[in-house]
């Protein structure tokens, strides 16, 4: 029988909405209780929409300011949260499973016991959620492939283009992680066909967390170009948020 904590996250992760919100499944429990705490599943539980600091949520839990902060930092570190630090004050923001937390936990390239086991614990979760999930078509999608504005000769061979490399030049701070579709399935034992997997970049504020909490490589536009040019070497498609201004990732 799950904590009622643990309860309450369930419910919690479900207004929050995105890919696999949460879903009142044995599978969901597993992960969870594997991911936060007793005490983190509390602070996540509390987190107000938008971004708050963390003497807002220690005033809202009537709890000590350091005691909070102190967790708030845990888990951010771990991609339970996002943090950033703006006009020398540090704000926090609850995040979703996906994109977000799931993703999160792939990014610093780590291949300790536990990340084998939540890769193993997500991929259970996310399998029984779609065998269970009464699914809605969606509006639009939550990403966008980004079109080859060039003719794609028959060997196969891509291209450069110029809407990626606008988003570079327009983008500062840009990170470079580990892909964390691949790195899960190569935590899970499946082969990724020799794939690069320190290709996927974010932009701006998303960058600024990657390179703060989660092993993000901070690069310059030339390197980020570099890096482009080698997923286009392997053949990979460059997808981006699917956002009317800016985006957070590619």
């Amino acid at each position: 029988m799950a904590q009622e904590v643990y309860r309450q996250l369930l419910e919690v992760m479900k207004k929050r909405g995105g890919g696999y919100a949460g879903m009142d499944i044995p599978e969901f429990f597993s992960l969870v209780e594997e991911l936060f705490t007793p005490t983190e599943a509390e602070i996540n539980n509390a987190m107000p929409k938008g971004f708050f600091t963390a003497k807002t949520l220690a005033t809202s839990l009537l709890r000590d300011e350091k005691e909070v902060e102190a967790v708030l930092e845990a888990m951010a570190d771990k991609g339970l949260c996002l943090a950033l630090s703006t006009d020398q004050k540090r704000v926090y923001q609850s995040a979703r499973f996906m994109p977000g937390i799931l993703e999160f936990q792939f990014m610093p390239g780590k291949t300790t016991d536990r990340d084998k086991k939540i890769a193993q614990l997500i991929y259970a979760y996310k399998k029984a959620f779609d065998q269970k999930a009464d699914r809605t078509v969606m509006t639009f999608p939550t990403s966008r492939v980004i079109t080859v504005d060039a003719v794609v000769k028959v060997d196969n061979q891509v291209h450069t283009y110029d809407q990626v490399q606008t988003f570079i030049d327009q983008s500062d701070p840009i990170a470079v992680t580990t892909c964390y579709c691949r790195h899960a399935a190569a935590l899970r034992g499946e082969d990724i066909h020799g794939m690069p997997n320190d290709v996927c970049m974010q932009f701006g504020p998303s960058a600024q967390f990657a390179i703060d909490r989660l092993g993000g490589r901070k690069v310059s536009k030339q390197e980020a170009r570099e890096v482009l040019n080698r997923t286009e070497e392997a053949g990979l498609i460059h997808m981006s948020q699917n956002m009317a201004e800016g985006i957070g990732f590619l």
